[in-house]
């Protein structure tokens, strides 16, 4: 489904090869997410002492890398949001396929008033539903984060949430979703710090090529050098940015022992896979993973990565053995990687997305990913942390829809689900799981389209969550499951519950066909409680009963392997069995037959 997921986003790049560090203004109708802008904080601690007499609504704050001037809005009046501060240098020329490096400092006062350029992407069908754009500015430029504080001088500090968007790995940037605005954020406003982060993507986050990924030595794996990478750029950027959480939130308020790792889809994924490395341990004490996990996945190995690499790099026009006189294999990979780091990001990116056979994916790099993150889960060797996790009722409804630059290539007949089950899962599987899902043999095109995405959101989506939650119970950690079924009015009520639509509700910010209804308020309302309890406590729950009653909140019970229960989200609120977990186990054989080493039964 990740082939399908990153097929349906955009179709041409826009990219900008600047060099320079400094954000650049956009105009406020190109945004869809102002994220999470809050107020200035009156007085500042000592970690954020202001140095210079700007009035109030321009909070300063001093990190490891020089001074930050922030801005204000009246809903927080005691924080302030920060956007586009530089969390490594910028990938730039040489940095270009290496790993993350230190940000330079500066001297005076940097600005952080204005989003930085997005990573290089193509605009997406998706941009005019959820920003009204077409496009987004974009340029190599671009490992910045984001900032908004309710409150730079806490009594006490502050849990953290580290947002992690989503995309397919291909496009997306640190302003989705529109979890905040000028005019409020409904989840900073429950007493926590936001961090949002762009980080490199597609052929420029995920691309692995010698000398660039070369297998590090040492147990643990050292960390990698300018001039030595994982392949998993973009995973690389992540943890560059969590370790800027641990070393500087404390001047924002927030308190770095409490930090929650957050995404949907690709960047759920990405959560996922941020718990199975060892490279990320120790950096963040929770998780929420929203439409997406690793665990149902098999990722290259470095050598299949390279392969990709390669092909890629033929497609450029750049075979390894470019540089004439080469005496060694090493000396004419070096040349190649060399004159493709010349090579405009626009052109790279163009030819990665005109090869369809080209997988460029995180990969097995025994430096980010060690072993199969199926198989880290497996065997409970993931971070030892909470988890709140869960799916969509109908998530993949979304991908073929006009609405967001879909098209259809889906089974119409009974005929062409049947042989795209054989297609996809082999005959024997085919057979099971067309018992499970059936379709009678003179339905509607419109019935064979239900029971089609059922299936694929099960297995794409449900399976992977229901799996991840028995990994994390048997690990001896807490879990809640979810499972959101809201369903709108108005150009989207065909879709059902699709993918993204939670994200409305968290952030209070609707898509631009979206049709309100006044259980959009209640549905919010709830979400964004759940949510932030767990960021603050690591429970959904909380921690004061009587304070979860007085808020109307029902229980949400904690994920156990033997009642595999989740929590509805939608018009009710409330537990229930996991639908079709039998229909679920089916996909474990599926996985098993691609990984032999998992157990046999999950």
């Amino acid at each position: 489904m990740r082939a399908e997921i990153q097929s349906r986003f955009a179709s041409r790049f826009v990219t900008t090869n600047a060099a320079t560090i400094a954000p650049t203004r956009r105009h406020a109708a190109r945004l869809w997410l102002a994220l999470f802008a809050l107020s200035l904080a009156i007085g500042a601690p000592a970690s954020a002492r202001s140095e210079s007499t700007h009035p109030k609504t321009h909070p300063e704050v001093r990190i490891d890398t020089g001074l930050l001037l922030g801005h204000t809005i009246a809903t927080l009046p005691r924080g302030g949001q920060f956007l586009g501060i530089p969390y490594a240098a910028q990938p730039v020329g040489r940095l270009r396929w290496r790993a993350p490096q230190p940000a330079p400092p500066w001297t005076g006062t940097r600005p952080a008033l204005h989003w930085s350029h997005a990573c290089p992407q193509k605009p997406s069908g998706w941009l005019p539903q959820m920003l009204g754009i077409r496009a987004m500015p974009t340029s190599e430029a671009c490992l910045f984060l984001n900032v908004w504080t309710p409150d730079l001088h806490p009594a006490q500090p502050l849990p953290v949430l580290v947002w992690i968007h989503g995309g397919g790995n291909v496009e997306g940037s640190g302003q989705w979703p529109p979890l905040g605005s000028p005019r409020g954020s409904p989840l900073a406003e429950t007493g926590i710090v936001i961090v949002s982060l762009n980080y490199r993507l597609g052929a420029l986050g995920f691309f692995a090529y010698p000398p660039t990924a070369t297998p590090p030595t040492g147990n643990p794996p050292a960390a990698p050098a300018a001039s030595e990478a994982s392949g998993n750029f973009g995973n690389l950027d992540q943890i560059a940015a969590l370790r800027w959480v641990r070393r500087n939130i404390a001047a924002f308020g927030g308190d770095p022992r409490r930090v929650t790792i957050a995404g949907q889809s690709s960047g759920s994924e990405d959560v996922c896979i941020l718990m199975a490395s060892p490279a990320a341990r120790g950096l963040f004490q929770g998780a929420i993973l929203q439409s997406g996990t690793c665990v149902d996945s098999v990722y290259p190995t470095l050598p299949e990565a390279r392969a990709n690499g390669a092909r890629l790099a033929h497609d450029l026009g750049v075979p390894p053995d470019s540089q004439a006189n080469s005496k060694t294999d090493s000396q004419a990979s070096t040349h190649a990687l060399a004159t493709l780091r010349a090579i405009p990001a626009s052109r790279i990116l163009s030819a990665a997305a005109s090869d369809d056979r080209l997988d460029l994916e995180p990969m097995i790099d025994q430096r980010v990913l060690t072993q199969q993150p199926a198989l880290t889960f497996a065997r409970g060797q993931q971070s030892p942390i909470p988890v709140l996790l869960g799916t969509n009722e109908n998530e993949v409804s979304i991908f073929a829809s006009p609405l967001v630059g879909g098209t259809s290539s889906r089974p119409k007949t009974q005929a062409d689900y049947r042989a795209w089950l054989e297609r996809k899962f082999g005959s024997a599987l085919a057979a099971q799981l067309f018992a499970a899902y059936p379709v009678p043999t003179r339905a509607s095109s419109a019935d064979v389209l239900r029971v089609f995405n059922q299936m694929y959101s099960d297995y794409d989506f449900a399976f992977s969550a229901w799996l991840l939650a028995r990994d994390t119970v048997r690990a001896g950690q807490p879990a809640w499951l979810y499972r959101f079924n809201y369903v709108g009015t108005g150009p989207f009520a065909p879709l059902g519950a699709f993918h993204s639509e939670e994200l409305m509700f968290l952030s209070r910010r609707y898509w631009k066909s979206w049709v309100r209804q006044p259980a959009d308020a209640a549905l919010s309302r709830t979400l964004i409680a759940y949510w932030s309890r767990f960021i603050q406590t690591g429970d959904p729950n909380g921690r004061n009963p009587a304070s979860h009653r007085a808020f109307g909140l029902p229980a949400w019970s904690a994920f156990t392997t033997d009642r595999n229960n989740c929590q509805q989200l939608g018009t009710r609120f409330s537990p229930e069995p996991l639908p079709r977990v039998r229909d679920l186990a089916l996909f474990y054989s599926e996985l098993r037959h691609r990984l032999p080493d998992l157990p046999a039964q999950p």
